[in-house]
């Protein structure tokens, strides 16, 4: 098996060109850090996809029903 390390370090733990973009180290940062981890378990990052969703939807339906309840009310206020 082989793998591909996109390490932005050379030797010494330096940066390889000191004038690279900011852009371009986050990136090298961010795919050492996360992409190149282990990922043992989803089941975590599974639950909290979920709870972020159903967060999201439950505010949306509460919006409208309480806007469904002004309406109502208003109607009846005529």
């Amino acid at each position: 098996m082989q793998t591909i390390t996109l390490s932005s370090n050379g030797r010494n733990g330096r940066l390889l060109d000191s004038k690279m973009s900011a852009r371009l180290r986050a990136f090298r940062f961010l795919s050492e850090r996360f992409a190149q981890r282990d990922r043992s378990s989803y089941a975590a990052e599974f639950f909290l996809f979920v709870l972020i969703v159903l967060t999201a939807t439950w505010s949306m339906f509460s919006l409208a029903h309480a806007m469904s309840h002004l309406a109502h009310a208003m109607a009846l206020s005529r």
